[in-house]
């Protein structure tokens, strides 16, 4: 015979069960919810008061500093150059000499980009090949100084901007860092 001690007493469902009685009554409202409503028509009236004198203008109690009363506003730019080139006289005689051009491009600068300083002309010799497949034209000119003779890789003397920027772009592109350096034109 089985006893009952071993089986545990049935529970009640944890869902609510709603009785058609308590849905037919109104809700209540308690002393908190009225408190609460008249609260908020206080705030309310409160900020439309305030929103009301905000728009009404400033406070009278600061004074603005009186505006000047003879001001002038153009309202158009002003341009002066109608009536100050008509009047100008040029010279445009024949003894003024033109400037002399050629002379700006004898003392124009020239600029290269390094690609590198060897000791061993080998070296050199192997980076100007490198640059040749890039299809860069390099050139290698040996220096003496105190620490000894070295071989230095050339581009350039650039005939634009634009060429010397590409050859830089694709000596970055290989790694290979270049030095921009700026000589006198022979």
């Amino acid at each position: 015979m089985p006893t009952q001690a071993s089986q545990s007493p049935r529970r009640p469902s944890a869902t609510r069960t709603h009785s058609p009685t308590a849905q037919k009554t109104p809700p209540t409202l308690n002393r908190a919810h009225v408190q609460g409503f008249i609260a908020g028509c206080v705030v309310g009236v409160a900020v439309c008061l305030g929103l009301m004198r905000a728009a009404e203008g400033p406070d009278q109690s600061v004074a603005a500093p009186p505006l000047p009363l003879s001001v002038e506003v153009e309202a158009t730019p002003r341009f002066d150059f109608y009536t100050v080139l008509p009047n100008q006289a040029l010279d445009l005689s024949p003894e003024i000499e033109p400037a002399n051009l050629e002379a700006d491009k004898a003392t124009r600068a020239q600029y290269l980009l390094q690609a590198g300083s060897f000791r061993q002309e080998a070296d050199a010799d192997r980076r100007r090949g490198e640059l040749a497949l890039l299809g860069l034209e390099a050139t290698v000119e040996p220096s003496e100084n105190d620490s000894g003779r070295w071989y230095r890789v050339y581009l350039g003397p650039f005939d634009s901007r634009s060429d010397m920027a590409r050859a830089r772009s694709l000596t970055g592109q290989a790694d290979m860092d270049t030095l921009l350096l700026k000589r006198d034109a022979p």
